[in-house]
């Protein structure tokens, strides 16, 4: 009997660390940004409001415009970093790709610098008066319509590598035999990538797109920085406008509010992403059977 129970409670106690640090990184803080939310803070005595900071969230306009316009980030941004990643990790697992160890190194460097470095650099590339090809090609990638692009630029230039190199080491996993066998049967490698590659990779496209929304909904690092350079609008995303309500306003409760709700927002749209790319996927297998039931 007790060989038993220490059978089954041997693997919570090797998930005891981890659980013990979710528990205290994630659970209590979001608990905590809850309780905090429920007050108003006046001449320095607080107040239990309830959901009334949850009523004035829902209608303000400022924070509902920053969260659409990281949503449009994320979208531009995650779909312009995960092609070039699919298209770098299929180019190296070409048979007539060389040097591959050379270039995923190269195409990964640039994720091992970090995120605040990488913001500094890219804001004196991005200024005008330090860039002699900006002033001859009259262009400003922090004037207000082209700043957005220019923060997609610094996040693909930095994360592209890094999902390049799961999807390459996901392909690593893939049987020789199977390619040989494809090859025998007259795919070149353009096919071999479209209907083999890419269909094995379906588990971690699905897992880099949720990743790669999540971190997109905490854009924070690359606007912040580069407001030393250029005026940017502390709406301009959502990270912004909770940082400046609560460390320049001294809101509190309210910033603890937003965080709420964009921590809500982004685990229901991460969700509904995963749902439609588990019902595409089915969808996609069906096909499949299909066809293969059709030619035989």
């Amino acid at each position: 009997m007790d060989y038993t129970l220490g059978k089954r409670l041997s693997p919570w106690a090797f998930m005891l660390p981890f659980l013990l640090l979710f528990v205290a990184f994630l659970i209590v803080p979001m608990v905590y940004a809850f309780y905090t939310s429920l007050f108003i803070h006046r001449m320095g005595i607080s107040y239990f409001v309830g959901f009334q900071n949850y009523a004035n969230a829902f209608q303000d306009t400022a924070f509902w415009g920053s969260v659409l316009n990281v949503i449009k980030y994320a979208i531009i941004q995650g779909v312009i970093m995960l092609v070039l990643s699919l298209a770098l990790a299929l180019l190296l697992d070409t048979r007539y790709a060389k040097f591959k160890a050379f270039f995923r190194l190269v195409y990964f460097l640039p994720y091992a610098v970090p995120g605040v470095f990488a913001s500094i650099m890219w804001g004196f590339l991005y200024s005008k008066p330090l860039d002699p090809l900006l002033q001859m090609l009259h262009f400003d990638p922090l004037a207000s319509g082209a700043f957005l692009y220019s923060i997609v630029n610094i996040a693909t230039w930095e994360w592209a590598g890094y999902n390049m190199t799961l999807y390459a080491a996901s392909l690593t996993g893939v049987s020789n035999e199977l390619y040989e066998a494809a090859r025998m049967d007259g795919c070149n490698e353009w096919q071999l990538a479209w209907y083999i590659k890419i269909p094995l990779l379906r588990p971690t496209i699905v897992m880099t797109i949720v990743l790669s929304f999540i971190g997109s909904m905490q854009l924070f690092n690359e606007p912040f920085l580069l407001e030393a350079l250029t005026p940017v609008s502390q709406t301009f995303a959502p990270n912004l406008d909770i940082y400046n309500m609560a460390f320049s306003l001294t809101n509190l409760p309210y910033a603890a509010t937003l965080s709420v709700l964009l921590g809500a927002i982004t685990i229901s749209i991460s969700v509904v992403v995963m749902m439609f790319t588990r019902l595409f996927n089915r969808a996609a297998e069906r096909r499949q059977a299909t066809a293969l039931v059709a030619g035989v």
